[in-house]
């Protein structure tokens, strides 16, 4: 359905925009010939415009097949960063331009895990470098040009290049330079999603009047992204999502790519399968043995066949991006529905000291998260799994929504004594909550401790935001960093990505 308020639009499927186009103008020119027309409506129906009296000289001015007469523009009309600009919602913006510019942007960051090593450590640039542990997370495009791939085994990856330099891995660096990234791109638009940790979709409709140059406009964001991260990024800009981000993969490192609306078929028809979204290895090598080689013959499939081979879902989903729909819209961020901390123990474990600790900590986490966004959590959930692959979980109501890690740790501790109950040493513990609510504590009459614990932590993260997270921390904290190395934003743990 196309939607229309104040002559912003929300376009529909790449196959209906030329069919909406054209009645909008035949509609157009219905209502300029139309001696009698007093007013016409849009297409939603929400917008009219008065047409000028006869005797009014500035009618006769007005160019044929024109259906408005021109009017003066207002102040804030004429300024391109009002309000009204910034929106698109000027009276006098242009259908057809909000109609031929490919809004939906994809920002990939270029190999993003070793241009961070790189960036962090520059005696790294210039050289092969592979992030991971086990297997390549992520490959520097020297080792890329080589023959790495990205999950490939460390033992494969240093034969095809063996002058490869191997890093484990620093979770709390990719999450700033992630979230460095993030501000600039807002800066641009406000509309930012964020689909991985290094991929954003944006959405530049309705900014038309702000960025005159558009292609200038993000040449200048890719440039601004490299000259104050060292980070560089590939940029695709098309009408959909699924066409923008081909678009921005297909020329990396530092790739840029638009496609104009109307050209998304042209520019998929001749790529090989494996461009398209949602169609991995496995499914590649079931339409080669099939003939099918490129999206442009995908396209030639008739979508029952496509749903009887694949599924109905993934065949549906596979027949719309052949031909460049997709009707996904970039999210706005919004708050979690529920935060979940785990962790792996290397060899596993049964000393029982040393798991109340790491549940303290993974408790901690979860506490400081919930204050950050204002939730309070009414349900909490553990989870462990013994070192022979046999995994346990329970959750528990809290008898009042909290964030307080004290009252967290005290019900995860419960469910700990219920769950472990097998002699066998435990390879992960995590620590889950949801049903969250926004908090609205008021302080207790009564219960004095807890609005201590209340100001306490407050204290706490106040201290923690300013000097990182290690400046404090509670008694058993200690225990675990004999067995862990610490940085500014916490413990390293075996799996830094989850435990954060």
């Amino acid at each position: 359905m196309d939607v229309c308020f104040e002559n912003v639009f929300i376009t529909p499927a790449v196959e209906a925009i030329n069919v909406i186009q054209a009645t909008a103008e035949e509609n157009d020119r219905a209502a300029s010939f139309d001696p009698h027309h007093g007013h016409r409506e849009t297409d939603a129906g929400q917008e009219t415009a008065a047409q000028s009296p006869a005797n009014d000289p500035s009618a006769s001015a007005s160019p044929a097949g024109s259906a408005e007469t021109p009017r003066t523009e207002t102040a804030a009309e004429k300024n391109p960063w009002s309000a009204w600009a910034w929106l698109g919602m000027c009276k006098n913006s242009s259908r057809k331009i909000l109609n031929t510019i490919p809004n939906i942007v994809h920002v990939d960051v270029d190999a993003f895990f070793a241009s961070v090593e790189q960036v962090l450590n520059p005696k790294l640039r210039g050289k092969p470098v592979l992030v991971g542990r086990g297997c390549v997370a992520s490959a520097s495009y020297e080792a890329k040009f080589r023959g790495v791939k990205t999950a490939m085994g460390f033992r494969e990856a240093l034969r095809i290049c063996p002058k490869a330099i191997v890093v484990p891995g620093q979770y709390e660096h990719y999450a700033d330079f992630a979230e460095r990234v993030r501000r600039i791109l807002e800066t641009y638009t406000p509309a930012v999603e964020t689909a991985a940790l290094d991929d954003f979709y944006l959405d530049f409709a309705g900014t038309e009047r702000l960025y005159p140059d558009y292609e200038a406009t993000l040449r200048r964001l890719q440039a601004e992204i490299r000259g104050r991260t060292g980070l560089s990024v590939s940029v695709g800009a098309a009408r959909t999502k699924v066409v923008a981000s081909i678009a921005s993969r297909l020329e990396r490192p530092r790739g840029f790519r638009m496609i104009a609306p109307g050209e998304e078929e042209n520019f998929l028809t001749p790529l090989p399968v494996e461009k398209l979204h949602g169609i991995g290895h496995v499914h590649a090598g079931a339409l080669a043995e099939r003939g099918i080689a490129t999206i442009g013959q995908v396209r030639q499939v008739p979508k029952p066949a496509l749903q009887a081979a694949f599924g109905e879902a993934l065949g549906q989903q596979i027949w719309e991006r052949a031909r460049g729909l997709d009707g996904r819209e970039v999210l706005l961020p919004s708050t979690p529905k529920s935060v979940s901390r785990e962790t792996t123990i290397e060899g596993g474990t049964i000393d029982m000291e040393f798991l109340g600790g790491l549940i303290e900590y993974l408790s901690e986490r979860i506490g400081s998260t919930l204050r950050e966004y204002g939730k309070q959590a009414r349900t909490i959930g553990l989870r462990i799994r013994y070192v022979d692959h046999f995994s346990a979980h329970q959750t528990a109501r809290i008898s009042k929504p909290t964030n307080d890690e004290r009252e967290l740790l005290a019900a995860a501790k419960d469910l700990f004594g219920k769950l472990f109950t097998r002699r066998v040493a435990v390879r992960l513990v995590g620590v889950s909550v949801n049903n969250l609510e926004t908090d609205k504590r008021q302080h207790e009459l009564f219960d004095t401790n807890a609005n201590r614990r209340w100001y306490l932590n407050r204290g706490v993260d106040s201290v923690r935001g300013r000097y990182g997270w290690n400046a404090v921390f509670y008694g058993k904290g200690l225990e675990l960093r004999e067995h862990y190395a610490t940085k500014p934003n916490g413990l390293v743990l075996s799996t830094p990505c989850l435990s954060r």
